[in-house]
Order: C-alpha cells, then structure tokens, then sequence
C-alpha cells in the first residue's frame, strides 16, 4: 500500500500543539496536589529517575482512576508537565479516542496519534501495517516519546488496545509490550463502555492465548473529590450510583431537583438537556427549533447535495434517498438536512481543525450565515452556506460544508454528500457528554436508561447540585438490576486486590 493510500484510511486530524505550564503554573500546581495525587506524583519522578540512571528496565503500565470530580484530569496535566521537564524535552504524547475528550487534556484522538483506522460507522477494523516512507516518518514523529497518556479509557474496546500494542511495538522498532514506553491510562471504568467492542479489561476469547494487555497494568486509585467543592451531599450522592449503592436520601435528593420551573439558566434555549438516547435528542432539538419559529425567527432550511460516485450497479431510475444510509455515523457525521438561523447552538460532527478546537463533539452557538455568491439569504434549495460560529474559550471560526464519502446501501457503490457539518445542539447524548463538564445541565433519568452507568456520567456531567435539574426519574432505574456496570465494577474489585504501594 502506497503512503496516499495508507493516509485515505486513516483520520484526518491535525495534531494539537503542545499546551506547556508556564513555571508559575507548574509551581501552583504542585502545591495545589492533595496527599493521594502528590504519590502518585512522586512515584512516578521516582521510576523516571531509575529508567534515566538505568537502574530499572521497567516501565510503567498504570491506570489512574477515581470517583468523579477526584481531579484525574488535574493529576494528569501535571505529570504531563513533570515528565517533560524530568527529560527536559518533549516526551509525552497525549491523547483520548473521542475528539473533545482529547481537547480538554491537549491531546489527539487516538486515531490521529497512532494512525488508526477509522470507518464512519464505528465499527472495529483490521489495522494496516505501516510502510515506506509513512513509516519513516511517523518513526521520526514517535523518537523520543517515552511516554503515551490516555484519558477516558472505558470509552476504548479491547481491541483498540490491541492495536496500540501492535502500532508501538511497529514505531518504536521494539518487541516489548508497548513498543517498550511507559503507559498511563486514565479514567472511570464506571462509566460508559466502548460503543463496539469489548470492556478494555475483557480480552476476547478469539484473542486467547495472547497476553491479556490489560493485566500489565496496575491500579492507583483517587479518593479525594474536588469537582464538586463544598457539595458533600452531591459527591456521596455520586459516589453511591456509581457502584450501584443508593439510599433512599439520595433518592430524595434527586427528587428535589425534579418537575422544578425552568428559569434563569434552566429555560428552553439555555441549559443543555442530556439524553440516553439519539431520538429524545432529536425530539427536544425540535422542540426548541418550534419555539423560535413561533417567536417569528427566520429558520433556513439546508439539504445536503447527495450523488454516486463510484456506481457498481445500473442506476439510471434509482431513487438516492433509498441507497443514502440514514444513520449519521454512516454518513461521516454529515446530517441529510439541517435547519439553522443565527443564534442557534450547534455542534461539530466532523474533525476540522483540532489545533484549533475544532473537533468532533464541540459546542458553539452560530453568529453568521454566509451564503454562496455573497447573496444575503437562502436562494436556491441547492444552497449549503458557510457558518461563522462561536465556540466560547476557542473563539469563533468559519466552518465551511464538507465533502465526505462513504459506501452506499445495498452494494449500490460509494456515495457522496456535501454538506454543513454540524447538527442542532441544545440536547446531546450521555456517550457524547463523556469527559465534559457544564455548570448547568438538565438530566433525564427515566423509563428509557439502558446501559448500565448511563444515569452515573449523565449526572456527573454536572458541577454542583444547584446546577442541576432533572427531567423525569424513574427509581428503578438506579436501584434495579442494572443500576451500575457489575462487570466493572468487579474488574476494580480485581484491581484493588492486586494493587501494589507505591
């Protein structure tokens, strides 16, 4: 496979710059730490001293976890920080598999990192071996990295840690597991598994006699909660559903917090709604569509131009819309239609520009609407403008439609759709809010939770209890069989048993 081949198959996602502490931020920092973060802090310089002083061939495996809000993604900054200036260069490399979880921590997706390949729809693939003059380059890009940061590690399958193992031990010109370089893995196996695949501490029985990668790590485990400051009774609420232990007081608090009257950050355009399925997103994304149109705004209504490009059939009176899949992931993230006006909050399904924060997952509100030929409205049905949108802290960016190509249904070749790649956004899905944070939200938890620790992320998404208000609360639903992940939760139970002083 050539090297314009081999990049087709890959991400396209530019990789974030390096976000350094200044001196005065690493010195705060450290003096920030809490008793539990600042071992972990010293336990590791201490392992770097010994690999530099080739005292020790070991290298570190370790997943680093905690309740939420027990300052995971504080810690991990800090090492980042700390193991760079222990080399006294740039050694790290940062990443996460979803495109926002990896801004937050500086990162890349671990698609982009690694050169992973992705397909649309999510679906585990056979990774190509790297060659030629791609491999050399990438070998160059990976030289002197010693240690890879991954965050949100209940969100990566089994199989994509195979492939970690597989693409370090080929960049590093090395047989060790992992290439031979350090792994930190951060995150909450409380939280939502991968979307395809297996639990990352369950090997596939197809893999077996393979080394089970994920027993070469060992647990350190935070238990001091920050994120919830001055909110004891928010922090043990979350603590309990977590492992599926809630009372009846913590029942009673969520029921405070339900039926309440929308005001202030809670009304219809403001507050994020937070929902475990696509079609409640869909619904209340309407909804609030209608509400504006019934204060007179002018709603423009934009459809994706969709062709065949590579036909293997005859196709001279087939209809596009029965050969288009209708699933979004099957589409590149690129929706079929898409009504928007100025001031309506939308979210990035695309990758553009992750040095910039334009990623998949990013949230902003539209300030602009530029169409085609400088014309000042909607003209044409076939009209697909530019949007000038706000992302808050990344600022504001042109984001211009988007060509993708994708396979048509029913063996009917490669499709093609141009298109906004955006969606409406004032609700989003529990998966998708995984490794964000919001100072208001409205949460369901209701009849239609479905995977265990769906009501656990959806609820810790939220920063104090008065930022939260709740939609419909079904008890059962976090009392019953499934409350939290039983798998997960024994595979800790494992960790803890085996976990080692450090």
């Amino acid at each position: 496979m050539n090297q314009e081949a081999q990049q087709e198959n890959f991400e396209e996602e530019l990789e974030m710059p390096e976000q350094h502490m200044t001196d005065d931020e690493f010195l705060y920092a450290r003096r920030a730490m809490n008793v539990g973060q600042m071992d972990v802090f010293l336990f590791i310089t201490r392992s770097i001293s010994e690999q530099l002083n080739n005292q020790s061939d070991e290298r570190l495996r370790l997943f680093i976890t905690g309740n939420a809000g027990t300052g995971t993604t504080f810690l991990f900054n800090l090492l980042k920080s700390q193991v760079n200036r222990c080399y006294g260069k740039q050694v790290v490399k940062v990443s996460a598999l979803a495109g926002v979880a990896a801004r937050l921590v500086g990162g890349s997706t671990l698609h982009s990192t690694l050169k992973l390949p992705v397909q649309k729809d999510s679906r585990i693939v056979q990774m190509p071996i790297l060659t030629g003059n791609y491999l050399r380059l990438m070998r160059q890009q990976w030289q002197h990295t010693e240690f890879l940061f991954i965050d949100e590690i209940s969100m990566v399958p089994y199989e994509m840690l195979c492939m970690l193992d597989s693409r370090l031990k080929q960049l590093k010109n090395n047989e060790l597991l992992f290439g031979g370089i350090n792994i930190c893995v951060f995150g909450d196996l409380m939280q939502l598994p991968p979307v395809r695949g297996n639990q990352v501490f369950d090997q596939p029985s197809r893999f077996i006699p393979a080394t089970h990668l994920w027993r070469s790590f060992s647990l350190i485990e935070l238990t001091e909660n920050m994120r919830q400051q001055g909110s004891t009774t928010f922090k043990d609420l979350l603590n309990a559903l977590r492992i599926g232990e809630l009372q009846s007081e913590h029942l009673a608090i969520l029921m405070n917090r339900l039926n309440k009257e929308p005001t202030g950050e809670f009304v219809i355009e403001k507050a994020l709604r937070i929902y475990p399925t696509n079609q409640q997103v869909y619904n209340h994304n309407k909804t609030v569509l209608e509400h504006f149109r019934a204060r007179g705004v002018t709603i423009n209504k934009i459809i994706a131009q969709d062709s065949l490009v590579d036909s293997t059939q005859k196709n001279d009176n087939i209809d596009l819309n029965n050969i288009i899949p209708s699933d979004i992931n099957k589409t590149g993230g690129l929706p079929k239609k898409l009504e928007i006006f100025v001031g309506a909050k939308v979210m990035l399904r695309y990758n553009v520009d992750a040095s910039k924060g334009l990623v998949n997952g990013a949230i902003g509100h539209i300030t602009e609407i530029i169409w085609p030929c400088f014309r000042r409205a909607l003209m044409y049905d076939t009209d697909i403008p530019s949007v000038r949108i706000d992302f808050g802290k990344d600022g504001a960016h042109l984001i211009q439609p988007k060509t993708v190509q994708f396979p048509a249904k029913y063996s009917h070749g490669t499709a093609e759709r141009r298109m906004l790649p955006i969606i409406l956004c004032w609700a989003c899905t529990v998966h998708k809010m995984q490794g964000s944070t919001v100072d208001h939200a409205v949460v369901y938890l209701g009849s239609k939770l479905f995977a265990a620790g769906q009501a656990y992320v959806a609820l810790s998404r939220v920063k104090s209890l008065e930022g939260l208000l709740i939609e419909e609360l079904d008890c059962s639903k976090l009392t019953g069989k499934r409350p939290c992940n039983n798998d997960a939760l024994n595979e800790m139970h494992r960790l803890r048993n085996l976990s080692r002083d450090y």
